[in-house]
């Protein structure tokens, strides 16, 4: 309750007449204090500036309860004199400390960067939990990174480098990326699935020039890595072999080969071909473009670039996709992506239908497909495989209007469904996976999340065979890392 207080002039005692509210306005007065004082606590809660004007706005109404106390003294009295002293003191002590309080719990601002930072890893060494249905577990994570030798060394880089199976030594061989340093590097090494060792592959002669958003593919009939496109400035359209036999690289660039980077690229089995979709290059943020790069030995175009572009009832032009080979259908499924132009990110989900081979006719058609019930949100820089076990298309990651994402979804091929399998890993971007055949699991290495350094981990996505998969297709909730 607010005092209504007649000043009186100087040289002069304290008012002989106070003035009391009437009980109606008394009510509404005291209403009036109790929200102030509430509001004061709250910004007292929210910042410790906020406790230094709570303070001063509570001094108000101590000073009034002070003056009420000592109305038997007059101003010239001594003992409200020391009173008004002693209260001075007190105000400045609390004041000074507050500020300094304040000064000291001001953080500082971080500088701007594309993608907010996350909290560093935990360092989960746990089987991560799946979708749990009625006492069954689809699918759990497993940390392999402790079961790594700690004798073998490890690769500098972890984002953005291409990554590949190779089914004759069972290993995953990579190149190429960006190190904790943000540096592009050139290197190949392979990881040994049997023995969990690391090794770096001593590389005879040329190499290619470091680079980074750059694709690879792993070509069966050469038994050989196919690197395409990248950038280390602005994109470029080289493309290279990598013979796993001899371990020697062989440059493949051509005139006819299109620069690109941020790009897909998928092994088209029947085509014998590698066919790359979307990207960037050095005009275009939005491509929509389709080239097949010819590895069958027996054929006069023999690695030779043929464009496949199909203008009606197409996608549009994307970078940061993530794309998969369909066998069974003949077909390239993709999916998200980024769209510079509206700076926006994508969800749609479309197939390429390649022209039969004994058709007489190059050019193939798109087909959108309509997600039942549910399907991934909107992402960038995921990552995917083809789980040809399941026949699957498989991705996990990257990054949406939510911030960075860690939810893991499956596109059942057969039924054209999306299911939402299990959250994965820590949230991350630039991270590659590949899919051993052996196992039939999912292997996921790396990636960033704007942290003091990148992630060196490899995970495994396990499927449990025979669980019922129909409680899980309406379902629809990804975990999401919000913005921090």
């Amino acid at each position: 309750m607010k005092i209504k207080l007649v000043v009186a002039p100087s040289g002069a005692g304290c008012p002989a007449k106070r003035e009391y509210p009437t009980r109606t306005s008394r009510n509404q007065k005291e209403k009036a204090h109790a929200k102030a004082q509430s509001r004061r606590k709250d910004y007292a809660k929210a910042t410790p500036a906020g406790l230094f004007f709570a303070i001063l706005g509570g001094f108000a109404s101590l000073r009034e309860k002070l003056c009420f106390f000592c109305k038997g003294f007059t101003c010239n009295s001594p003992t409200r004199a020391l009173l008004r002293t002693l209260l001075s003191l007190i105000i400045i002590a609390i004041v000074m400390g507050c500020a300094g309080k304040a000064k000291m719990q001001t953080p500082d601002k971080a500088p701007a960067t594309p993608f907010p930072a996350q909290k560093p890893p935990t360092g989960v060494a746990l089987p991560a939990a799946g979708n749990g249905i009625i006492g069954n577990t689809l699918s759990q994570w497993f940390d392999r990174t402790p079961t790594i030798s700690s004798a073998s060394a490890w690769p500098s880089v972890a984002e953005d480098c291409a990554m590949i199976y190779d089914p004759v030594k069972h290993r995953i061989v990579l190149f190429g990326g960006k190190n904790d340093d943000n540096q592009n590097v050139n290197e190949v090494w392979a990881f040994d699935l049997a023995r969990n060792v690391w090794q770096k592959i001593a590389v005879e002669g040329e190499s290619p020039p470091p680079s980074e958003d750059h694709v690879g593919i792993y070509d069966p009939i050469g038994c050989r890595m196919i690197v395409h496109g990248g950038e280390n400035g602005p994109p470029w359209n080289n493309t290279w072999s990598f013979d796993l036999t001899a371990q020697r690289w062989r440059d493949m660039t051509d005139s006819t080969a299109p620069a690109r980077e941020d790009h897909t690229a998928i092994f088209d089995s029947r085509g014998k071909r590698m066919v790359i979709f979307g990207g960037r290059d050095y005009y275009n943020d939005k491509l929509y473009e389709i080239w097949a790069l010819d590895l069958d030995p027996g054929s006069p175009r023999f690695e030779k670039w043929q464009n496949l572009t199909v203008e009606n009832q197409r996608p549009s032009g994307r970078s940061d996709h993530v794309a998969v080979f369909d066998s069974l259908k003949n077909r390239m499924i993709i999916y998200g992506g980024w769209d510079k132009e509206k700076k926006e990110y994508l969800d749609d989900t479309w197939a390429f239908y390649f022209a039969p081979l004994d058709s007489g006719d190059t050019m193939g058609y798109w087909k959108k497909i309509k997600a039942k019930k549910s399907h991934p949100p909107k992402r960038r820089h995921a990552v995917g495989a083809y789980d040809s076990a399941r026949n699957w298309f498989i991705i996990c990651g990257g990054f949406g209007d939510e911030g960075y994402l860690n939810d893991a979804w499956a596109f059942d091929l057969t039924n054209e469904v999306w299911i939402n399998i299990t959250p994965g890993p820590q949230p991350r971007i630039d991270h590659q996976a590949i899919y051993d055949p052996k196992s039939r699991r999912l292997i996921l290495y790396g990636g960033d999340a704007r942290l003091r350094i990148k992630f060196h981990d490899f995970w495994e996505l396990e499927i449990q065979p025979g669980v019922s998969l129909d409680p899980l297709r309406p379902e629809a909730g990804p975990k999401i890392s919000k913005r921090q």
